[in-house]
């Protein structure tokens, strides 16, 4: 299959010229990113991170300002770190926990497997591990996640999908709270 290329050096809106199409992006090792197969009405807009991807199918074309989507309301921070994960160093390496922050040692350590891993996953659990700077509770970590990749520019769809597909079905409540958090927050558009 031909893929066309697309550089994207800045949070850039695009609008979907042909809407009778899905838009099928691919990352820049092939991996699918973000797709509208699914989505019933189509978006008519939506946003890519930096990043260079291979569009697959789809019309779309650039706006001239990023799409307005609403950031979820975080709860007061439960505690603050003085160090700044954001500035550790990332690795992969066996962790049973998929992601760790190892604050005495200024690094994050992902599972092997991450690397496989669509980028929207990443993202989401790194955002997650950020998140850890100020709270101590898992789900409020995930809708600090949700705010960070939304500030990328990340889409809310992406945003849903990555809970459900990153986490374990012990963590359903953590899924369902994203979900709906970004669902409430964009209920409008």
């Amino acid at each position: 299959m031909a893929y066309r290329s697309l550089n994207v050096t800045t949070k850039t809106g695009f609008k979907v010229t042909d809407p009778t199409k899905p838009v099928i992006i691919r990352d820049n090792r092939g991996i699918l990113f973000y797709s509208t197969e699914d989505m019933l009405p189509r978006v008519k807009e939506f946003n890519l991170p930096i990043g260079n991807y291979l569009v697959e199918a789809g019309s779309f074309t650039p706006l001239p300002l990023p799409v307005l989507f609403t950031y979820v309301k975080l709860p007061p921070y439960e505690r603050v770190m003085k160090d700044d994960p954001k500035k550790f160093s990332i690795v992969f390496q066996d962790n049973p926990h998929k992601c760790s922050v190892i604050w005495n040692l200024k690094t994050i350590v992902f599972d092997h497997e991450f690397k496989e891993k669509p980028l929207p996953q990443i993202d989401f659990i790194l955002g997650h591990e950020y998140g850890h700077r100020y709270y101590t509770t898992e789900s409020k970590c995930d809708l600090y996640a949700v705010n960070k990749m939304l500030r990328q520019g990340y889409n809310p769809s992406q945003i849903g999908n990555s809970p459900i597909e990153s986490l374990s079905s012990r963590q359903d409540d953590r899924k369902t709270i994203v979900v709906k958090k970004i669902i409430k927050a964009n209920k409008k558009r």
